[in-house]
């Protein structure tokens, strides 16, 4: 049987002009309203007042040894950013030959303050003791041809000046006038060059077979550090560790215990509810057009904190040491009927039912856990580094077609000191193929090779059951090794399960930033990074040409 829906809609219609009835905001019913609060319970008393004075103590322990990888604990005086005592590495090489243009810098910083000191005469001297070495190829010789004869070598300088310690080398031979003068321009010099770049005292955090960094920080709050066991490099924070329960070295800082009290200030973000029923809300932020779908839970959370919760939460200021993990032992808040309430910790009420652990680190026990939930870890992180050109960049990539896993250099650090192009550098220096002839015969070739910057990784087990990726050598090729770090290892060992199907792209690069005294500090640090995917090498067997 056929049938017929209609539907009615009403819709408001202005018969003036004026607003004025409409923001008078009339009750036609006041009674109706009163009766309907009497009704939902809004007249009863809870004795509920707003908070006025918070009362909050503390205690914070600075983080005051460091470990990199499996050495011992150093002492860490919290001078250097994180990031400074995470990643970097040496940069002043041991021979000239790795790096010419930092050789001839620095000798020829020398030479300005020998110059500053009255001391150009002895230039010729050093000129012959401390010669300039040739280059290895032909970046690095164009460079030395400019060099030599100007400038002398000053990583041989600063060698021979660290041996000799508070003297001055034996060589070149001064006489009695200039040997004090040439001494304290040698000492100002070997002090400028050491405070170029922040270098490791002992091995660096790196970890080759994971491709990742490190290390732990630690404290003498008690038996459990900050572990960072995956860390790619950037930016380091609370996220960066986890909680883990080991013997507890002895430190040099013991916790300072505060007691701060302040008047409690509503939390305010852009785009929150007004207060007030006349007041005009800001319209920059439009909190109610956030859509999200029905499993978005995040999504509709901040929805539901912001336009219903937002206005039931308070803030107080806590001054904290940077570098240190902080716990709060008692928080008290007196509302504005003097009524002190104290408020326990979140862990305390949910027990090890509850799962939301607001900026606790994950641990590997219950006692780590328990104590991660009760601490607050502030970084020593370095504030906004900058961070230079890419001087070393290797992809790491799976080849499925050849059933390998390759290492492709695509930058390097050159003999010369600067970055090396080494896809540019290898089609420059290949050969031109032959122009095919008519007639010629079909060549039979066991196997091709790949491009000089390719370096192959082959799979051995390693515990029995974890396989490892080696790097290993192409036959026939003249060059296998890697002129950069992060592919130079021997043996370079990567386990499988860090080499997924997107690849890893590793960079090195130079980095500076300011300490918490306001020292800088310039330094090399490398970044892990996704891939860009699979990758084809073109690696051949058993064809004709």
């Amino acid at each position: 049987m056929s049938s017929i829906t209609i539907w009615n809609r009403l819709e408001p219609r202005a018969r003036s002009q004026d607003m004025k009835a409409g923001l008078e905001a009339r009750t036609h019913d006041p009674l109706w309203l009163l009766t309907r609060q009497w009704q939902v319970g809004e007249f009863q008393g809870r004795d509920a007042g707003s908070p006025v004075m918070v009362e909050v103590n503390s205690t914070a322990t600075v983080f005051d040894r460091y470990t990199a990888g499996a050495e011992p604990a150093r002492v860490y005086d919290g001078r250097a950013p994180l990031e400074v005592m995470v990643e970097r590495e040496a940069v002043r090489p041991p021979l000239a030959a790795g790096d010419l243009r930092q050789a001839a810098e620095a000798g020829l910083q020398f030479f300005r303050m020998l110059d500053a000191a009255n001391l150009s005469g002895l230039r010729s001297a050093y000129l012959r003791q401390y010669p300039m070495p040739s280059g290895t190829d032909a970046e690095s010789q164009a460079l030395a041809t400019i060099v030599s004869g100007r400038v002398i070598d000053g990583i041989k300088l600063h060698t021979d000046v660290v041996q000799a310690g508070s003297a001055l080398p034996a060589q070149p031979a001064l006489n009695e006038l200039d040997r004090q003068p040439a001494l304290a321009v040698v000492q100002a010099w070997r002090a400028w060059y050491e405070s170029l770049f922040s270098e490791p005292a002992g091995a660096d955090s790196w970890s080759p077979d994971r491709m990742e960094y490190a290390f732990t920080l630690g404290s003498v709050s008690g038996s459990t550090q900050c572990v960072a066991r995956e860390y790619d490099g950037g930016a380091a924070d609370w996220y960066t560790f986890d909680r883990a329960v080991v013997t507890p070295v002895p430190g040099s800082t013991a916790p300072a215990a505060t007691t701060r009290r302040a008047m409690a200030a509503p939390v305010t973000f852009r785009g929150m509810p007004a207060r007030r029923f006349w007041e005009m809300e800001d319209a920059a932020v439009d909190i109610g057009a956030l859509s999200a779908a029905a499993e978005d839970i995040g999504r509709l959370l901040l929805r539901e904190f912001a336009l219903i919760y937002g206005n039931d939460w308070f803030q107080i200021p806590l001054s904290v040491p940077v570098g240190s993990e902080v716990i709060v032992h008692s928080l008290t808040v007196t509302d504005t009927f003097g009524v002190a309430t104290s408020i326990p910790h979140y862990v305390d009420v949910d027990g090890t039912v509850g799962g939301w652990r607001m900026f606790a680190l994950s641990a590997d026990t219950p006692t780590a856990a328990s104590a991660s939930a009760h601490t607050l870890v502030v970084t020593p992180s370095a504030v906004v580094p900058i961070d230079g050109a890419t001087i070393e960049d290797v992809l790491m990539l799976r080849d499925e077609t050849a059933n390998m896993v390759w290492g492709v250099e695509r930058t390097a650090v050159g003999a010369a000191g600067a970055p090396v192009d080494r896809a540019l550098a290898w089609k420059t220096a290949a050969p031109h193929p032959a122009t095919p002839t008519a007639g010629a015969s079909l060549n039979y070739r066991l196997g091709s090779t790949v491009p000089d910057y390719w370096f192959p990784f082959l799979p051995l087990a390693a515990n029995g059951a974890t396989v490892q990726m080696q790097l290993a050598n192409m036959p026939l090729r003249a060059a296998n090794r890697s002129t950069g770090r992060l592919l130079g290892y021997q043996p370079l060992k990567i386990f499988l399960e860090e080499l997924p199907r997107e690849g890893v792209r590793l960079q090195r690069r130079y980095r500076a930033a300011r300490g918490p005294d306001g020292s800088t500090h310039v330094w090399i640090g490398r970044l892990r990074s996704t891939g860009s995917g699979e990758g084809r090498s073109g690696l051949r067997f058993d064809y004709l040409e």
